[in-house]
């Protein structure tokens, strides 16, 4: 795959002539911490396929320009539990690792940040947006933008579909807790109300009785304002598919809208299953989640290859670990034997001048990205069964953003 826009100075910079093809090689090894299996192994999956495309392609690059350098890559399996998150990442910091990208959750992320900071451990994270986690100064870069943004995506939608009360039921962890807060704070600046709703414990084994507390919230908010201005918000990740199962047999909660999260977007059982269709179907399942320039060569090239080592179509989370590799390799090349705060410098340098397979990347003061597009995705019915389909674009650039429907 050819790779585009990528500063191609700063690899250069590193590559000698080719006196003989005996030389030695020089390994620069970078760590990654992806949760390929576990509640949230659907986007865990993705991020291993992207990382192990990245590095191909960077080493290909990197002979191409007659370059001694080659980077190893080194992928653990967290499983989504912080405590083995943070594991793996001693570990790693013990094979000598400088730069750690984090392709996993926000509780993840939110376990290894001391442990990080103390040791000089540069983190990328690819797919965190917990905006607790949004400090200026610390050893966490985020490629991707945190949910206050999707939070105020959410209260669009939720206007947009004359909304009243909204009905959460949420993942009880750092991520699930800081979405909720910022669709709260947004969608009751719109005059809108969120219930108290149900929490779920990660890891849970069933779902029975928050499902049941659910229902009986909905039911007494569709008594109140009926049940066409009662949504259901779940925020969830795989989990999210069991919740929905038992929520399908019970009319109440069939009768009204429901709306998910990045967590759940473009999860194939969705889609695949017949149950779970008809009810995602019926109840106009929407989901926001964080997009990336979708018309880029490059993004289309590295989706359709995830797709075909997945099965699945990869979400923007993937495709930014895609980045990520190289921005740390590159990185890597600049600051060369430097310290943690001159690779940070050289991180920052690179990432505010970077444009990649998602498009042009630019830090808040939070070294967070500062915005990005968001697509809205529905599973619809097709002549092949069911799917899941990009129903909308909330997008957001210097200067403004908007919500925009398509037909």
């Amino acid at each position: 795959m050819k790779t585009e826009l990528v500063l191609v100075c700063i690899l250069a910079m590193t590559s000698v002539a080719c006196a003989d093809s005996m030389r030695s090689t020089e390994n620069i090894r970078i760590g990654a911490l992806v949760p390929i299996s576990g509640e949230w192994a659907s986007n865990g999956k993705q991020i291993e396929a992207a990382l192990t495309i990245g590095s191909e392609d960077l080493n290909k690059f990197l002979g191409e320009i007659g370059s001694d350098k080659r980077i190893v890559l080194v992928v653990e399996d967290t499983k989504a539990d912080p405590v083995r998150a943070l594991e793996e990442l001693k570990t790693l910091h013990e094979q000598g690792m400088k730069i750690v990208i984090v392709g996993s959750t926000s509780a993840e992320l939110q376990a290894m940040k001391e442990y990080a900071d103390e040791n000089g451990i540069i983190l990328i994270g690819t797919s965190s947006t917990a905006p607790s986690l949004a400090v200026p100064g610390d050893n966490i870069i985020r490629l991707v933008t945190d949910d206050a943004c999707q939070g105020k995506v959410m209260a669009e939608v939720l206007a947009s579909h004359n909304i009243k009360d909204l009905i959460p039921i949420y993942r009880d962890d750092l991520w699930g807790q800081d979405l909720l807060n910022a669709t709260r704070e947004c969608f009751e600046a719109r005059n809108g109300m969120v219930g108290k709703g149900v929490a779920f414990k990660p890891n849970s084994t069933s779902y029975l009785a928050e499902v049941e507390a659910l229902g009986a919230e909905v039911k007494n908010a569709s008594a109140i304002y009926g049940a066409d201005k009662v949504g259901v918000y779940l925020i969830s990740f795989d989990e999210g598919a069991k919740i929905m199962a038992l929520a399908a047999r019970d009319p109440v909660l069939s009768s009204v809208r429901w709306f998910g999260s990045d967590g759940i977007a473009n999860l194939a059982e969705l889609a695949q299953n017949s149950a779970l269709a008809q009810f995602a179907v019926k109840t106009g399942f929407i989901t926001p989640v964080y997009a990336g320039e979708e018309g880029r060569a490059l993004y289309k090239n590295l989706s359709e290859a995830i797709m075909r080592i997945t099965g699945s179509k990869p979400n923007a989370y993937a495709v930014t670990a895609y980045d990520a590799l190289w921005i740390a390799m590159e990185a890597e090349l600049l600051a060369g034997s430097g310290n943690t705060s001159q690779l940070r410098a050289a991180l920052l340098q690179i990432v505010n001048n970077y444009c990649g397979a998602t498009g042009r990347y630019m830090l808040n003061e939070a070294e967070d990205r500062d915005f990005a597009d968001y697509s809205l995705l529905q599973v619809e019915k097709t002549d092949k069964g069911c799917a899941w389909k990009k129903v909308g674009l909330y997008y957001a650039d210097f200067n403004e953003s908007g919500l925009e429907w398509m037909d």
